[in-house]
């Protein structure tokens, strides 16, 4: 994750979401639907949207079953919108959102997202990277 990166999971209460293998042809049309086609980024990692920028993550384990992570680009113009996309995806999922810098469940809602993000340290860097100190 680059440090301009907010990263939050897709999830139920404050632990990663292990979705079951039997959704996966749907959330990855769903996303596709959403974002566009994915790219693989490793074996069991593909990403929906800017690797380096806005994405959904959908890493895989053996058995078929997955997670998602959200990565939000703190320096974006469209991170706003990238957000409204995100919450509709959770909602879609019925789930929360778990930012494990933050140590907070969001709900999928706009400006909860947002608050998050502005509180981060991607938020802190992209205000000023020269300036930037990770634990400041």
């Amino acid at each position: 994750m680059a440090l301009w990166q907010f990263e939050m999971a897709l999830a139920h209460g404050a632990a990663a979401a292990s979705w079951q293998a039997a959704s996966r042809t749907d959330v990855m049309h769903y996303l596709t639907g959403r974002l566009g086609p994915s790219t693989p980024m490793l074996e069991g990692w593909r990403y929906f949207g800017d690797e380096a920028g806005n994405c959904i993550d959908m890493v895989s384990d053996p058995d078929g079953s997955y997670e998602l992570h959200v990565r939000l680009d703190a320096g974006a113009t469209a991170t706003d919108r990238f957000i409204d996309v995100v919450c509709d995806v959770a909602a879609a999922l019925g789930c929360e959102l778990f930012s494990d810098e933050l140590s907070v469940i969001l709900q999928p809602q706009s400006r909860a997202l947002k608050d998050a993000l502005q509180r981060s340290t991607a938020w802190r860097f992209a205000l000023d990277p020269e300036g930037f100190r990770p634990h400041a």
